[in-house]
């Protein structure tokens, strides 16, 4: 299925990756096309509609009751950890996890390719997360190569790898549930399509909005302002692909600048993670990135706010409890539940089941 060295595929454009894992995981957001995107918005909507009623519930807790799955988090994680456990318990599968390499062989100096080999010889997928930006496509290519297959609906398969997480380049899981929350709220303003989207804060570093930068390309007359400090604006592969795929983007010097021209504010908090500071400190977001009451004031009444989660500083403590529909961050991170039932279902041919299901037991 894969006929090239380790290193010679992890050296590919992740463009040319995409050509290799086509259905067979998820490691990338450019691999998603606008129909990609529109069933996974509404398989995440039938399993949502399936787990409110008895049945439903009882049938998706039996599609996948004989698959064991692997969380393997080398990265810190609340959000995306919890909500793809949750999701693999509403499908039945039964659960492992790795969180800290010092308790597996990787301390003993095993390699991430053989470490990875082991996980799959034991499980029927593997989710992800990685301070290596090249961790996921070295784990696919790895299951690509293994001998073990696993069948579904009479095809024999690779282990599906997933990525949770890899570096401050791609965050793909979250970048669907994003399109989902926006989607969601623009349901009766014709979708994303024609959308004005402010990105706000470490924009160089953040995998969540560079991911969400790259679904863009799938949209009608989408515009996309930047709003960061020089040092953390977006990068330049970024730019490029945008103005490949015909996107319309713009650079501005505060959250002012274009709240009032946003359908939609996406914020981050700075991504420090990655810089050497001393134990238990951060970086203060400045004043102009910071979102407060007054913007919200400002803000168009039928935009909506979103944030990955986590946050500090960078959304003003009163906006997580004015009674708004519009601060949208707290039923995202719901959202991304069900985009990651949506996801695990369609890595394993269960979207008809579910659709089928939702029209019968829901109406």
């Amino acid at each position: 299925m894969i006929d090239i060295s380790l290193a010679d595929f992890l050296s590919l454009p992740d463009s040319a990756k995409v050509a290799y894992i086509k259905d067979f995981g998820i490691l990338y957001a450019q691999q998603f096309s606008r129909r990609d995107l529109d069933a996974y918005c509404e398989l995440a909507d039938a399993a949502r509609d399936l787990h409110k009623v008895p049945a439903g519930r009882e049938l998706m807790s039996s599609l996948l009751r004989h698959r064991m799955v692997l969380n393997f988090f080398v990265q810190p994680s609340s959000r995306t950890f919890m909500s793809f456990n949750t999701a693999q318990a509403f499908l039945g599968m039964s659960r492992m996890s790795v969180r800290d390499i010092n308790i597996s062989s990787m301390s003993k100096g095993e390699s991430l390719v053989d470490s990875v080999r082991t996980f799959i010889s034991y499980v029927d997928m593997v989710v992800m997360r990685h301070s290596d930006e090249n961790a996921a496509a070295a784990a696919f290519w790895t299951a690509m190569k293994a001998h073990r297959r696993i069948e579904i609906h009479g095809q024999e398969r690779p282990v599906p790898i997933i990525s949770g997480g890899s570096g401050t380049k791609q965050h793909p899981t979250q970048s669907l549930l994003d399109v989902y929350t926006l989607q969601k709220s623009f349901k009766e303003r014709g979708g994303i399509d024609g959308k004005t989207i402010m990105l706000v804060g470490d924009l160089a570093r953040g995998r969540t909005v560079r991911s969400l930068a790259y679904l863009m390309k799938n949209y009608k007359d989408v515009k996309l302002y930047f709003a960061a400090p020089e040092k953390y604006q977006m990068l330049d592969d970024i730019l490029q692909f945008l103005d490949d795929n015909q996107v319309k983007w713009k650079k501005i010097g505060s959250i002012s600048e274009g709240i009032e021209q946003a359908d939609a504010v996406y914020m981050t908090r700075i991504q420090d993670e990655y810089d050497e500071l001393a134990a238990g400190t951060h970086e203060k977001a400045s004043d102009d990135f910071v979102f407060t009451m007054e913007h919200l004031g400002r803000m168009k009444s039928d935009a909506c706010l979103l944030h990955p989660l986590p946050k500090r500083d960078e959304i003003e403590i009163e906006v997580d409890y004015v009674n708004d529909r519009r601060v949208m961050y707290w039923r995202q991170e719901r959202n991304g539940m069900w985009m990651r039932v949506a996801i695990i279902a369609r890595l394993f041919g269960l979207d008809g089941r579910i659709l089928s299901a939702q029209q019968e037991l829901c109406g």
